[in-house]
């Protein structure tokens, strides 16, 4: 970014007063010496470094132009990657004009202006047969929720204007894809009573609110691995050995449940688990002696 004129004038004039062999002006004559290094404003000495700086500064000016016209050129020839199309998506702001130049003009708006219209919270972008399916998520309340029905038809009008031309997008906005399971979970007496609560009182659903926990940090459009799901319940004080005996998922109108291996990839992105499909066998281990 070019220089102010002062900014310049500054750099030359702190040069000068650094330098001792250009205070020296042994050559000059006394008159010429007198109005050369005068400290007064308009000293002929100020006057070059006026000019001087002028020119600095409208060379600058001309480097940020062409710099602005060669990244403008690169905009539209390069065709962009899908990491693009998912931070375009993350800076949507509903309800603002979008200009010619694909985006905002936040002028006028405070910092929690446009953060609060950035209603897209969380995205990911998939290519499936030459298609690009973007899986977006409103967040409230910390959990992640589908966008409403303004906007998401908002942001396929802000799709539409940003993709490259001849690129297919498909926006994904949909409630959480459900998941069941049924856990056998060996428990110690000494801490953990037979209903899952510990004996301290500290905390009355342990395993429940680790498993609502890894649920909710668990990254946008993540793979769920069994195996690793099972690691986590594992750290829960008092829990010994919890195992996932049946796991099974469905999204969207789905009436019928699909059975879950060891891994899945939610379809909108985020999961979440309802108490009437979590079912826990609280077994007691017995203390060796």
């Amino acid at each position: 970014m070019a220089r102010s004129i002062n900014e310049i004038q500054e750099s030359i004039l702190e040069s000068i007063n650094s330098d001792t062999e250009l205070n020296a002006l042994e050559v000059l004559t006394t008159n010429e010496k007198d109005n050369l290094t005068s400290s007064s404003k308009v000293a002929i000495w100020r006057l070059f470094v006026f000019v001087i700086s002028v020119s600095f500064w409208t060379i600058e000016k001309l480097f940020d132009t062409l710099k602005q016209e060669i990244e403008e050129l690169l905009y539209l020839l390069k065709p962009h990657k899908p990491s693009w199309y998912r931070k375009k998506v993350l800076d949507f702001q509903f309800g603002q004009e979008l200009n010619e130049k694909d985006y905002y003009d936040n002028t006028n708006l405070t910092v929690k202006q446009i953060e609060d219209a950035k209603v897209v919270k969380y995205a990911a972008v998939v290519e499936i047969n030459s298609i690009l399916y973007i899986k977006v998520a409103a967040q409230q309340d910390a959990i992640r929720v589908r966008l409403s029905d303004d906007q998401e038809a908002a942001l396929i009008q802000y799709i539409k204007l940003i993709r490259d031309a001849g690129v297919k997008v498909r926006l994904v906005n949909r409630d959480a894809d459900l998941l069941k399971l049924e856990i056998d979970a060996y428990y110690n007496p000494l801490e953990i009573d037979a209903n899952g609560a510990r004996l301290d009182g500290s905390d009355n659903e342990p395993l429940q609110n680790k498993l609502q926990q890894y649920l909710k940090e668990f990254e946008f459009n993540g793979e769920l691995v069994l195996t690793k799901l099972t690691d986590q319940l594992q750290q829960v004080q008092g829990i010994e050995m919890p195992v996932i005996k049946n796991a099974s998922y469905k999204f969207g109108n789905q009436v019928d449940w699909t059975e879950i291996n060891e891994t899945y990839q939610s379809d909108a992105g985020h999961m979440k688990i309802n108490t009437e499909d979590l079912t826990i066998n609280w077994i007691p281990r017995d203390v060796t002696l």
